[in-house]
C-alpha cells in the first residue's frame, strides 16, 4: 500500500466520484487524518485516519447492502455518508415534523429509511410508518450499524484494520444523483434538493470557499453542526474527502452533546482549529469575551450558518465566516475588535458562489462578492423601489443543483427572496403578512388585515380579538414549520391602517420598505420579550403551584407544544428534539409565567431560573422539582418531597437488593499478595487509586476498569496522570491490565476470559466508578447502582482459591443528607430516612450502601468508605474547577471579596484520602469495617482558609481580597450577575457559583444558624455534617500524620485553577 508523508489530492474533474473517494485515500493517504474525535468527558483526543474511513465504509456498505442485492442509485434516507454502499444518501433532519418527513420521502420516492441512534428518532419511527402505510412501495426502515460494527480499530492505533472489500461499483455520469438535501422547511413544507456530480465539483470543491480549505493543515471545527444541512454536508463530509482539511467533531458519547458555545470554542482551542463553523448566536456570545475574540483573529476561518444562507468572515488570509444575517452591531463589534472578515452567500440549491478573499478595510465585512466562475444576474421587479431578484445562470464553471427559469436561452435558477404568507394569507381576515427576525432567536411577523376588518385594530380588545381569529392559521403554519420559524402570540405586530404596507406596483408588498416602516415598532416588541411584557396576554399557567402533579402537567403540556411531539417526562429532553433554540423559547415561557403569577414569591423565582437551569436539569422530573422550590418558598403547606424521596429510595433498594447464597465455611488459602479490580481510574481520586496500587508492594496485579471511550483507556490515563502530576511509567507495569466495560451489563460486558479471570483471581474489588452530578434525581442513577449490582454478583461468584474477594465502595458524606447545622456521623450504616433529604446523587450512594450490607449479611466482607470534600493534592494541586469551592472562588474574584462563614472545614487531599483507602483494603490483620469515614482528623478555620485564599490572590488582582458575611458576599455576587450585559454564557463564565445558586443560599441559612452555635470551633461550616474518623485511623496511619491545610495547599489550587481559565477580570 502506498503512503505519502504529503496529501494527494483527488482530481475534481469528476473521474473519482464519492463512491470512489474512500479507496482513493485508501491507496494515497491511508495515514491522513480525515477527523479528530473530541470527548469532551475526559478531553481525549482520537484520530479517524482516511485508512480507518475508508475500512469502515466497506463494512458499512456489506452490514447495509448484503451481497450487493439493492441496486445503484437506490434512494436512502436518513443516512450520512454512505457513498460506497450503491445508495443515495438523503440526510433528513430528525427536527422536522413527521408530515414533512413523510413529504419528503414520498416526493423522493425513497423507499428506505436507516433510522434510530436516538430517543428522538425513534419516536418518530412509528409515527412516520403510519403515515407511509399507504405508499407503494412500502418504506423499509434499516437500523443503524453501530459505531464497534464499522469502527472496531477506533482508538487502537497500533492495530491494523481489516476488512472485506465491497464489490466496485459502475462508472456514473455528470447529471447523476450522488446525494439529496432538503431545505429547511421554514416558509412550509421542506423541499428535496438533488446533489448531481458535476454540481459537486462546481459549485461547490472548486469554488473559493472550497480552495479555503484545500491547504495545508487546515483543521476545521465542525462539531457544531448538523449533517442534514447543506453546509453540514460540505463541511464534514465533501470538503475533507476532496481539499484534504482534518475536521474536529465530538467523539460519540451514549448522551448527545448538545454544542453550546462555550464548548465550541473549548474544543476548537483545544484541537488548535484552524477554522471552525457555528451559528450567528455563537458569534454574539463569543463577541462578548474578550478570550474568544483573541481566539477568533488567530484563526484562518469562521464560518456561522442559519438556514440556506452562507455567510463568511475571513480573518487574516483566505478566512471564512458564514451564516444568515449576522446582527449588524455584532459584526461591527467584532471588525471594531479587530477581526477580519467578510460576508459570503450561498444555497443548497447552488452552492457557494461568493468570494473568500481578505478584505481591505475590517468595515466593509458586510458587503459582498461574487466568484469569477458564476454567471450572477438581477431580475428588475418593477417597482420603483430599485428592487431585483438575484438569479444565477448555468455557465462553464456553475451549474446550479435546480433549474427553475430561462434567461436569454439559458437554464437559470432564481432565489426568489419572497414575502411569506402560506398558512397565514389563508386567514380570511388577513391581507398580507411579511415575517422578520432572521438574526434573532424569534421570528415575528407583520399581519395587514383586510379593510373591512381594520376597525378592529383600533382597541386592545379588537386586537386581542384578532388574535385569536388568526390563531388557528399560525398554529397550522407553526406544525410544518422548523423550530426556529415558529411562531408564538407576542411576536405578531397588526399593522396600523394609517401606516399601511409599501407595495410594488403589481401590488406586492415591498418587503424592505415594510421591514423599514415598522422597524421601531419590531424592535419594540423584542425589548418586550426580554422584559417579560405582555406575558400575561398568552400565559396560561399550572392550574396550582402547590403541587408537584399539577406543575408537571403543564411543564409537560408546555414541552410537548414546544417540541412537537410527546415527551418521557423522565428522560432527556435533548434526546428528545429539544436543542438550544427551544431551550431558550422555554426558558422565556418559565420566566414569563413566574412573573405573571399573582404572588410574590412565585414572581421572584423568574429571577431566579436562567438557561442552565434548562441544561442543568435536562428532564420534566428535574425541572418540576426546581419549580416547587421556587414556587413554594417559604411555604409549609405544600407536599414533602421528603416523603416522596423516602419511598423512591425504599423502592429503588428493594428493586436491585437480593438473596445472595450464604457462604459457608471454606478452607481458603492466606493471601499473599493482592490482586484488585479497581473502577473509575482516570478521575481525580481514581487516578490516585491507580498510581498508588501499582507502587504498593502488597499489591501484583490491578485491573483497571473504566467504561469504554473513543479513546483507548491507557490514553486517558496517561492524560489524568500528566494532570496530576503522577508518574506516567507507572502505566507502563506489567501488574497493570486496561479493561473496557459496561457495568450496567450483568457480566460487565467483559470478555469470557476476563470476566473468568477475574473471578479466579481478584482478592480485592475497589468500586469507584460513579456519576457525578448533582442536578439529577435517584432515577437517574440507576444505571450505576445496576453497576454496583453487578460487581457484588461478580464477587460472590469468585472462584480464588483465597475465598470471595473483599469489596469496597467509595461513598459520599452526601449519604448523610441535609439537616440542621453541627451535626456529627458515627461510622455506622445511615437510615434512608436520612438520606432522603440528600440530592439525588447522595440518594443513589445510599442505595449502594444498603445493597452492601445485605452481601455483608450474607458473607461477604464488605466496607463503605464515605469520603468527605476531596481538595487537590500539595503536589499538583489539581481540584477540577467544577466543583463547588473552586465556583465559590472564582466568583469571588469576579465581586473583589471572599466570604466569610463560622465553623471549620475537614477537607482532605486526594492522595491522602486514596492512601487511606488502600491502607483498609491491604490490611488483613482486621476485618474490614462496614462503615468508614475519611475525612481530615484535623479541621481547620473557614476564615483561615478564605485568608490564605486572599493572600494567594495578590499576584492575581494586585491586593487581598477583603472578606465579608457570607450573606452579604452572596448578594454581591447575586446583583453583579443580575446586572452582566454579557451572554449568559459570560455571566456563568464569571460567576461560576450561581450555577448552584440554591446550594449556595442553603449553605448561606445554615451560616446565619450557626451564628449563634456555641463552640463552633468544633462544628463544620456551612451546615455540612462532621465524620467521626476514629476506625479509619485505626486501619491507616495517614490520616494521623496528614498536615492540616494551609498556605502551600493553597497556593498549589490557586495555580491549577489559574491554568484551566477560571479566573475571569
Amino acid at each position: 500500500m502506498a503512503t505519502s508523508a504529503k496529501f494527494v489530492s483527488p482530481p475534481t474533474d469528476g473521474s473519482i466520484p464519492p463512491s470512489s473517494i474512500s479507496d482513493f485515500h485508501l491507496e494515497h493517504n491511508p495515514n491522513h487524518v480525515f477527523a479528530i474525535l473530541y470527548d469532551i468527558n475526559n478531553s481525549s483526543q482520537t484520530n479517524v485516519t482516511h485508512e480507518q474511513l475508508a475500512c469502515a465504509v466497506h463494512r458499512a456498505a456489506h452490514i447495509l447492502n448484503p451481497n450487493g442485492a439493492i441496486p445503484q442509485g437506490t434512494n436512502i434516507g436518513f443516512l450520512l455518508s454512505t457513498h460506497a454502499i450503491q445508495y443515495i444518501p438523503f440526510p433528513i433532519s430528525p427536527r422536522t415534523p413527521v408530515s414533512g418527513i413523510a413529504h419528503l420521502l414520498k416526493s423522493t420516492q425513497t423507499s428506505l429509511v436507516v433510522a434510530g441512534g436516538s430517543q428522538a428518532i425513534n419516536h418518530i419511527i412509528p409515527q412516520l410508518s403510519n403515515n407511509l402505510a399507504e405508499v407503494d412501495p412500502p418504506v423499509q426502515f434499516i437500523d443503524p450499524p453501530s459505531l464497534d460494527q464499522v469502527l472496531p480499530d477506533l482508538g487502537k492505533a497500533e492495530r491494523e484494520p481489516e476488512y472485506k472489500p465491497f464489490p466496485p461499483l459502475k462508472a456514473i455520469s455528470g447529471d447523476t444523483i450522488i446525494s439529496i438535501l432538503h431545505s429547511s422547511g421554514s416558509t412550509g413544507m421542506p423541499k428535496p434538493v438533488k446533489f448531481h456530480l458535476e454540481g459537486l465539483f462546481k459549485n461547490l470543491i472548486t469554488q473559493s470557499i472550497g480552495r479555503a480549505y484545500a491547504q495545508e493543515g487546515v483543521r476545521s471545527g465542525t462539531m457544531a453542526l448538523p449533517t442534514f444541512h447543506g453546509m453540514g454536508m460540505f463541511l464534514q463530509i465533501f470538503i475533507p474527502l476532496y481539499a484534504g482539511c482534518t475536521q474536529v467533531l465530538f467523539a460519540p458519547n451514549h448522551v448527545p452533546v448538545v454544542p453550546t458555545s462555550n464548548l465550541t470554542i473549548k474544543v476548537a482551542a483545544a484541537t488548535k482549529c484552524s477554522h471552525i463553523v457555528c451559528i450567528p448566536a455563537f458569534l454574539e456570545e463569543w463577541s462578548q469575551d474578550e478570550t474568544a475574540v483573541a481566539y477568533l483573529r488567530q484563526m484562518k476561518s469562521v464560518v456561522s450558518i442559519f438556514e440556506v444562507v452562507l455567510q463568511i468572515v475571513v480573518t487574516q488570509v483566505t478566512q471564512i465566516f458564514g451564516g444568515g444575517p449576522l446582527a449588524e452591531a455584532i459584526g461591527n463589534k467584532l471588525a471594531d475588535q479587530g477581526v477580519h472578515f467578510r460576508s459570503c452567500y450561498g444555497a443548497t440549491e447552488f452552492g457557494g458562489v461568493t468570494e473568500t478573499s481578505e478584505v481591505d478595510e475590517t468595515s466593509d465585512w458586510n458587503y459582498l462578492q461574487f466568484s469569477p466562475q458564476v454567471d450572477a444576474r438581477f431580475i428588475p421587479q418593477n417597482n420603483g423601489d430599485n428592487l431585483f431578484e438575484l438569479a444565477f445562470v448555468v455557465s462553464d464553471n456553475h451549474k446550479p443543483f435546480e433549474l427553475n427559469f430561462e434567461i436569454d436561452g439559458r437554464p437559470a435558477y432564481r432565489t426568489k427572496d419572497l414575502v411569506v404568507q402560506g398558512e397565514i394569507g389563508m386567514c380570511p381576515i388577513v391581507r398580507s403578512a411579511v415575517m422578520f427576525g432572521r438574526e434573532r432567536n424569534q421570528t415575528g411577523v407583520l399581519i395587514e388585515l383586510e379593510e373591512n376588518v381594520s376597525s378592529m385594530y383600533d382597541t386592545q380588545e379588537g386586537r386581542s380579538k384578532t388574535i385569536d381569529e388568526v390563531w388557528p392559521f399560525i398554529e397550522r403554519a407553526n406544525q410544518t414549520s422548523a423550530t426556529h420559524s415558529r411562531l408564538e402570540r407576542r411576536t405578531i405586530i397588526f399593522v396600523d391602517p394609517a401606516r399601511p404596507l409599501p407595495r410594488t406596483v403589481k401590488g406586492g408588498i415591498s418587503r424592505p420598505g415594510a421591514l423599514k416602516l415598522y422597524a421601531s415598532v419590531i424592535e419594540e416588541m423584542y425589548l418586550g420579550l426580554e422584559k417579560g411584557f405582555g406575558a400575561a396576554d398568552r400565559i396560561k399557567p399550572p392550574r396550582s403551584w402547590d403541587t408537584t402533579e399539577g406543575i408537571e402537567v403543564w411543564v409537560t403540556e408546555e414541552i410537548q407544544n414546544l417540541l412537537g411531539r410527546k415527551v418521557d417526562v423522565c428522560g432527556d429532553l435533548f434526546q428528545q428534539g429539544m436543542d438550544s433554540l427551544t431551550a431558550t423559547m422555554l426558558l422565556r415561557l418559565l420566566k414569563d409565567t413566574l412573573n405573571a403569577s399573582p404572588h410574590s414569591n412565585i414572581r421572584s423565582g423568574a429571577t431566579k431560573v436562567n438557561q442552565q437551569t434548562i441544561f442543568g436539569n435536562p428532564t420534566i422530573t428535574q425541572l418540576v422539582q426546581v419549580l416547587v422550590q421556587l414556587s413554594t418558598c417559604n411555604n409549609t403547606t405544600v407536599v414533602d418531597p421528603v416523603s416522596e424521596a423516602l419511598g423512591n429510595i425504599h423502592t429503588m433498594i428493594e428493586k436491585h437488593k437480593v438473596d445472595w447464597p450464604t457462604q459457608g465455611a471454606r478452607d481458603n488459602q492466606p493471601v499473599k499478595k493482592e490482586r484488585v479490580v479497581v473502577t473509575g481510574t482516570t478521575g481525580g481520586l481514581g487516578s490516585h487509586l491507580l498510581a498508588q496500587l501499582l507502587q504498593n508492594e502488597k499489591v501484583e496485579k490491578v485491573w483497571a476498569i473504566n467504561r469504554k471511550s473513543s479513546k483507548n483507556n491507557r490514553d486517558r490515563e496517561i492524560n489524568s496522570f500528566e494532570d496530576k502530576l503522577l508518574d506516567v511509567n507507572l502505566l507502563k507495569s506489567e501488574e497493570l491490565v486496561f479493561v473496557d466495560a459496561d457495568l450496567e451489563d450483568p457480566k460487565l460486558a467483559l470478555p469470557n476470559e476476563i470476566y473468568d479471570e477475574i473471578r479466579r483471581e481478584a482478592t480485592i474489588i475497589i468500586h469507584n466508578a460513579w456519576q457525578v452530578n448533582f442536578n439529577l434525581g435517584l432515577q437517574s442513577f440507576e444505571p450505576s447502582i445496576c453497576g454496583v449490582r453487578n460487581l457484588l454478583d461478580l464477587a460472590f461468584q469468585s472462584t480464588a482459591p483465597t475465598g470471595l474477594p473483599r469489596f469496597i465502595f467509595t461513598s459520599s458524606i452526601s449519604v448523610a443528607g441535609f439537616g440542621g447545622p453541627g451535626r456529627r456521623l458515627s461510622e455506622i450504616s445511615v437510615t434512608p430516612e436520612m438520606a432522603s433529604t440528600s440530592i439525588g446523587y447522595g440518594q443513589s450512594k445510599l442505595v449502594a450502601e444498603k445493597l452492601l450490607e445485605s452481601a455483608r449479611d450474607s458473607g461477604l466482607e464488605s466496607c463503605s468508605i464515605r469520603l468527605g470534600q476531596l481538595v487537590g493534592d500539595v503536589k499538583s494541586g489539581a481540584w477540577s474547577t467544577t466543583d463547588w469551592v473552586p465556583s465559590l472562588i472564582g466568583s469571588s474574584v469576579s465581586i473583589g471579596s471572599l466570604p466569610r462563614a463560622v465553623g471549620t472545614v475537614s477537607w482532605l487531599p486526594l492522595d491522602v484520602a486514596a492512601r487511606s483507602i488502600i491502607d483498609t483494603c491491604v490490611n488483613r490483620n482486621k476485618v474490614l469495617p462496614q462503615v468508614m469515614h475519611t475525612s481530615h482528623p484535623r479541621p481547620v478555620p473557614w476564615v483561615d482558609l478564605m485568608n490564605a485564599l486572599s493572600a494567594s490572590l495578590v499576584p492575581l488582582v494586585n491586593s487581598q481580597l477583603p472578606i465579608v458575611g457570607f450573606e452579604e458576599w452572596n448578594k454581591r455576587v447575586a446583583e453583579a450577575a443580575e446586572s452582566f450585559k454579557g451572554s449568559e454564557s459570560d455571566r456563568y463564565k464569571r460567576f461560576p457559583s450561581t450555577k448552584i445558586q440554591s446550594t449556595i443560599d442553603g449553605m448561606v441559612l445554615a451560616d446565619k444558624e450557626l451564628q449563634s452555635h456555641e463552640e463552633v470551633e468544633h462544628v463544620e461550616s456551612c451546615g455540612t455534617v462532621r465524620l467521626n474518623t476514629k476506625v479509619a485511623k485505626e486501619f491507616s496511619r495517614v490520616l494521623e500524620t496528614t498536615p492540616q491545610l494551609g498556605d502551600e495547599h493553597v497556593q498549589k489550587w490557586i495555580r491549577y485553577w489559574g491554568t484551566k481559565g477560571l479566573f475571569v477580570q
